[in-house]
Order: C-alpha cells, then structure tokens, then sequence
C-alpha cells in the first residue's frame, strides 16, 4: 500500500483522490483511478523510420560542410580577382591621368593598346 502526502484539499493520506472524512472501506473499495498513458500517434511502420541513422547524418554533415567551404573559397578567389583587377585597373588610370595634354593622352592610349603595359 503507498501512502501518499495529501497535496490538496480534499486529498487523504491513502489515495490522493479520496476525500477527508470518507470511511476508510470506501477507499479501500473504490477502484484506484487509472494513468492516462501517454500513447504514440506514429504507425508501426512509420516508427522505423524516426529511428535516427548516425552514418547518413555523418554524410549529410560532410557534405554541407564540404559545399559551404567550396562556396566560401569561391567567394575568396573571387574577391582576390577583383583586387588584382582593381589594383591593374588602378595602375592604368594613373598612366593615362599623368598625362599631361591631350596628345600625351591619345600617346599613352596607343602605348598601351600596343604593349599592354601602363608604364614606358
């Protein structure tokens, strides 16, 4: 027999359903009431499957992992191009910007269409 610790009013020391001032072959007598057991809503066949498979988790893992480093280097090279370009780009906007009439300029534009460098 559990004896459990009235919580509430109206609880009993023996069940804790039971009212005070209940005859005691009244409580023996009444049935215990039932736990609502908690039941699963998933099929049979379906509970298989939440069953959690460690290796294609390991796989999903390393191939997002792999794909976001491929982005994240593709993202790097390219920002290295761009600075190599802008830094050609800027290198060659000076040329032409030093020069100092419009004859130099048109000058500097046929050095660099000949040799393709921004310096004589």
């Amino acid at each position: 027999m559990r004896l459990y610790a009235p919580l509430y009013e109206g609880d009993s020391i023996l069940r804790p359903d039971a009212a005070f001032g209940e005859p005691t072959v009244k409580v023996f007598r009444s049935p215990a009431p039932a736990p609502d057991l908690v039941r699963s809503n998933i099929q049979a066949a379906a509970a298989i499957e939440t069953v959690l498979d460690i290796h294609a988790l390991e796989q999903l893992a390393r191939q997002q992992r792999n794909a976001e480093i491929a982005r994240m280097l593709k993202a790097l090279f390219k920002t290295i191009g761009d600075w190599f370009e802008r830094n050609d780009n800027f290198e060659r906007d000076n040329f032409f910007a030093a020069s100092e009439n419009l004859s130099d300029l048109e000058q500097r534009q046929r050095h660099f269409e000949r040799t393709g460098m921004a310096h004589y």
